[in-house]
């Protein structure tokens, strides 16, 4: 079973030429899906099956160019939700995934691997500066390497091309922005709390990295769907219990009836709307100075119905 798993976990990590983990990470799940699926083989249990897997899969992602904290971290949580869905003990699963994180590697490989973590560190933030500052076609491998201090060839042993270094600061901004969202929100405990959070996040996220953006759409149509259904999917749909507090809220007569998954691809699809009116218009302004009449209008909306009048101050401002 070990070679059986090292034989696909390298093919997927081989065959991944850019540091995309949505797919790396995917895929590498399915292995373990597939084998939990099977019949235990003599002589080991599923925790041991998982505990293999993931030192395998650990061990091909350190070695490669596509490895990145952000994407370890999005590996192990995805490996627990899927050990706990085949109902292995959480508790005892994460002792022994601590205890390998701890074994693992020997202390003359560790200076390597830092130093193989802090070039690709180094090419992704003279990457990020140069088609920030200088747009995608204005950009170069060479103008790269020479901003990041080092030889045009080291940089190629990390990306194959310029795409490909260009999606993988995509994916790292992306999974970036997961992470941070992940550790707010999961201290939220009202419904309302959570998606005034959510926007503020959502916004600030973005004007901070508003250079950086600005070439994304420009080169990347699809990318504001792409960054909406991995927050969606890897992060609102996992926050624990939130299904449950919708219901308790619509019970409550705080919240209306309704499908929350649908609501909050509505909310994300208004503030790319927001987003994309704000970059058009140069990105000066502060996205944040939007938040009110933003709550305003996803809160209680816009129109004040026939025959009825404002019982409270309307504080809705025109974004002109």
């Amino acid at each position: 079973m070990k070679a059986l798993f090292e034989d696909q976990i390298l093919a997927v990590v081989s065959s991944t030429k850019a540091h995309k983990d949505t797919f790396a990470v995917a895929e590498l799940l399915r292995i373990l899906q597939d084998e939990l699926g099977k019949e235990p083989l003599e002589n080991f249990t599923r925790e041991e099956t998982v505990l293999i897997f993931v030192e395998r899969a650990t061990e091909a992602l350190m070695a490669s160019p596509i490895y990145s904290d952000a994407l370890l971290r999005e590996f192990y949580r995805r490996v627990l939700d899927i050990a706990t869905a085949a109902d292995i003990r959480r508790d005892a699963l994460l002792e022994d995934l601590l205890f390998q994180s701890i074994s693992r590697g020997s202390p003359a490989d560790r200076p390597k691997r830092k130093k193989q973590k802090d070039v690709r560190q180094r090419i992704m933030e003279a990457a990020l500066s140069e088609f920030s500052e200088k747009g995608y076609h204005a950009t170069t491998i060479d103008s790269i390497a020479e901003r990041a201090g080092i030889g045009k060839g080291t940089v190629y042993r990390y990306f194959k091309t310029k795409e490909a270094l260009f999606s993988a600061l995509k994916e790292d901004t992306i999974t970036e922005f997961v992470e941070l969202a992940r550790q707010d929100l999961s201290r939220e405990k009202d419904v309302l709390n959570i998606i005034e959070s959510v926007i503020r996040i959502y916004l600030g996220f973005f004007e901070k990295n508003s250079a950086f953006f600005k070439v994304i759409v420009q080169e990347h149509r699809d990318f504001g769907r792409e960054f909406s259904e991995k927050f969606i999917n890897e992060l609102i749909l996992a926050l624990p219990g939130l299904k449950r507090r919708c219901w308790q809220a619509s019970r409550s007569g705080r919240l209306k009836q309704m499908n929350y998954f649908t609501v909050f691809f509505g909310i994300i699809g208004f503030l790319n709307g927001v987003i994309q009116k704000w970059l058009h218009d140069g990105g000066e302004a502060s996205l944040l100075d939007q938040i009110d009449t933003i709550k305003e209008v996803l809160f209680y909306g816009f129109v004040i119905p026939s025959g009825e009048t404002a019982t409270k101050p309307n504080n809705l401002k025109v974004i002109s």
